[in-house]
């Protein structure tokens, strides 16, 4: 008897768009660690599949040693399906895990989980194949056992942002348990460090002198291979992801930053999923930021109105009323903006789209595969995206494959509507 794990994403994807538009949810960084790494961590000796849409498939097979999509399942098999939405509380595997009964675990109409016998598989295998589609899940939820209960998972990206703080903490507790601290390696002793005991720095990491680590609020994780150059300030709880660099930034609390990025001026409560540059000055708060995104010189957000008023997000072709006063930009993978460009609350840059001339972008919704600024926005040429994605990738090392291009061309047809200028 084997146990499965099943990662899957539901039919509430699009909500975490733009940063969605390439990666099922669970694959989004939070706090510390990517959302599925930290519930796959509660079910050790569980053999782990993820699940998502048919066209992500190939190039998440890509990135990650999980099978995808897969269903090579046995009779005797338990199999347990976790939604790539729920954040992955310590004493969850005591609310759920495997069973030989069949039962789906919901909150609030949300499935959530999801026990099913191998040997039943075949009775719901339409359904559990497309997960991500709301009328496969409303299928399922007629025909098993259904069991309310309480439990914490995200709905919109700017829950991501709120949480981030929290998710570190946790994060943090979970993972001093089992990493030895390379404290003192790489260290200039001139390094002002607050709170030591809450701070974690990795190996192989140079942190020169006249840098401050202030920990007295939060813990601080400082991953592998780091270069954090002088002047730079960094509050927890805070989050600095292996291979990156920091140029003198102030680096505030509830900021996540992913691997091999390039990171100065301020930045405060956001997250940078990996290889971004904001290598100058400018502030980004309360933001979320896809891979491969380039933020010229001076580029600044605002993520608060001038009234102190709830900030409206437009997702989908509807205004989202988020109920925060703090919203900053989501910025899909591949954006890039040039220097001067100033983002307006509650932003939405869509996938692969370049800004461009300074000033202030009036619109709050900049759809996928733009080109444009204060002047308007034209459709971004497919082809002259695809040739700015490998010069840039190229410059770290990292290939773009004929996978990627294909799922490249699969979204400029999905996003065509949107840029009905």
């Amino acid at each position: 008897m084997a146990k499965k794990l099943f990662i899957f994403e539901d039919d509430k994807f699009s909500n975490f768009y733009p940063l969605t538009y390439n990666r099922p949810v669970y694959e989004l960084l939070s706090g510390i660690l990517k959302v599925k790494d930290k519930l796959i961590q509660l079910y050790p000796g569980a053999e782990v599949s993820l699940l998502c849409r048919d066209y992500l498939a190939e190039v998440l097979r890509q990135k990650t040693s999980y099978k995808v999509n897969n269903f090579n399942l046995k009779k005797e098999d338990l199999l347990l399906f976790l939604n790539g939405r729920m954040l992955a509380e310590e004493k969850l595997p005591l609310k759920i895990n495997f069973s030989t009964k069949d039962r789906a675990f919901i909150s609030k109409g949300e499935l959530l989980a999801l026990n099913l016998k191998g040997e039943d598989f075949k009775k719901y295998e339409t359904e559990v194949k497309t997960l991500y589609k709301k009328t496969s899940i409303e299928s399922i939820l007629k025909k098993v056992k259904k069991t309310e209960i309480k439990l914490e998972f995200i709905k919109y990206l700017w829950d991501l942002i709120r949480l981030n703080s929290e998710e570190i903490v946790r994060d943090f507790k979970r993972l001093s348990k089992v990493k030895k601290n390379d404290f003192k390696k790489g260290v200039e002793s001139s390094v002002k460090i607050y709170n030591p005991k809450d701070v974690y720095i990795g190996k192989n990491g140079r942190i020169d002198a006249f840098v401050v680590l202030d920990a007295r609020k939060g813990p601080i994780y400082i991953d592998e291979n780091i270069k954090i150059q002088s002047l730079t300030r960094i509050e927890g709880p805070s989050y600095i992801g292996m291979n990156s660099v920091l140029l003198g930034a102030k680096i505030r609390e509830g900021t996540s930053i992913g691997p091999f990025c390039r990171i100065g001026g301020e930045v405060e409560n956001s997250i940078f999923s990996g290889y971004d540059n904001k290598y100058h000055d400018g502030f980004l708060g309360h933001s979320c930021v896809g891979e491969w995104v380039n933020l010229g010189a001076m580029t600044t957000n605002s993520d608060l109105k001038n009234n102190y008023g709830k900030i409206k997000v437009v997702l989908n072709g509807k205004e989202i009323d988020t109920g925060l006063i703090k919203v900053g930009s989501m910025i899909g993978d591949h954006v890039k903006t040039g220097i001067g460009t100033l983002l307006n609350t509650g932003m939405y840059i869509g996938f692969g789209s370049n800004i461009f001339g300074g000033g202030m972008v009036k619109e709050r919704f900049v759809p996928s595969f733009c080109w444009g600024g204060v002047q308007g926005f034209t459709e971004y040429k497919l082809e002259k995206m695809i040739d700015t994605a490998e010069i840039v990738m190229k410059r770290r090392g990292v290939k773009l494959t004929s996978k990627e291009k294909k799922l490249f061309s699969i979204l400029f047809e999905q996003t065509r509507e949107e840029r009905r200028f």
